[in-house]
């Protein structure tokens, strides 16, 4: 978002998300539960908002979330 200086204000407008949740999700280092609604949604509003400043690429899910295995609880 910042390299394309999208705002948590034009990204809860064209996503559906309300700011304060943007900002939550954006402060955090860890996220415990995130719907697929939401996640989707932001996808959809960042895709718009790279789109509106000439850039057609699509933002999936994975272009948002780092996953980190710590492997200390399974016992395999």
């Amino acid at each position: 978002m910042a390299d394309k200086k999208i705002t948590n204000r034009e990204l809860a407008e064209l996503s559906g998300v309300h700011t304060t949740s943007i900002s939550r999700l954006k402060n955090v280092d860890e996220i415990r539960q995130i719907s697929g609604k939401v996640l989707k949604n932001l996808c959809d509003g960042l895709s718009r908002a790279y789109r509106k400043r000439g850039d057609n690429q699509i933002i999936a899910p994975g272009d948002l979330l780092d996953y980190t295995y710590d492997g200390d609880d399974l016992n395999i």
